[in-house]
């Protein structure tokens, strides 16, 4: 009798090439060697922003369709995510208390969602090679965001987000409102060929991400919006996508 295989690869587990990326917001496409979230992929955010960056990017992909798991994030904004562009309705929490408990509510979670949110408790970098296998099988992505009154775990991201913000704009003495904020993003990581740097409004007048346009010293955004350009060409000594 012929001996039994250790494990067979069954062909509903793959993912065809064309489907090997989910879509992110055009802004975003440079951070991203795929220009979109390669399934199996970890992606790390941090900074002052980094909550809105993993909705940002999470948005593209659940409008056309994907489902957001959210698993063990304390203080996770609903409202938050929904200015982002994300519908409540395709948003699921799971709590997870533990690393241990994490990890298996995020690998069933894995099984029927396309995107994961999470902020890994004290010890879950023990756990990541167990994760990382069932996220590549199944064909997930798993965004890593910190804690809100801290730095984001270490997990061995494929890709990590740093965001440093620039400047708030439409405030002027006191006067006027909010209309948006400009936000340095750099990306990093063992899967990006090099270290690549953008300027983004996060979030724009229209509540978006865009990408600052800094030819003509203004922006034009939402409609008759007009925001003034405040460029700091001066910043970190990295390929600036164009």
């Amino acid at each position: 009798m012929a001996a039994s295989l250790p494990s067979v690869i069954r062909t509903s587990d793959l993912v065809p090439a064309r489907d090997r990326a989910l879509p992110v917001e055009p802004a975003l496409t440079p951070l991203f060697p795929d220009a979109g979230l390669r399934r199996g992929h970890v992606v790390s955010f941090d900074g002052v922003a980094a909550r809105s960056l993993a909705f940002a990017t999470a948005s593209r992909a659940v409008a056309d369709g994907a489902w957001l798991a959210v698993v063990g994030v304390d203080g996770f904004g609903v409202e938050a995510a929904i200015e982002h562009g994300i519908a409540a309705e395709r948003i699921v929490q799971i709590p997870a208390a533990g690393p241990v408990e994490w990890v298996e509510r995020l690998a069933v979670a894995a099984d029927g969602f396309e995107v994961l949110l999470t902020c890994p408790p004290r010890g879950a970098d023990r756990q990541m090679r167990k994760l990382r296998q069932r996220l590549q099988a199944r064909g997930s992505v798993l965004l890593v965001v910190p804690p809100i009154d801290g730095r984001v775990a270490p997990v061995g991201a494929d890709i990590d987000l740093a965001t440093d913000e620039v400047a708030w704009v439409g405030i002027e003495q006191g006067n006027g409102r909010l209309l948006a904020r400009r936000v340095t993003i750099a990306a990093s990581g063992r899967r990006m060929p090099r270290p690549v740097a953008i300027d983004c409004w996060l979030p724009g007048p229209d509540g978006r991400v865009d990408v600052v346009q800094t030819g003509g010293g203004t922006i034009e955004r939402a409609g008759d919006v007009e925001i003034d350009g405040i460029v700091d060409e001066s910043a970190m000594p990295l390929h600036r996508a164009s």
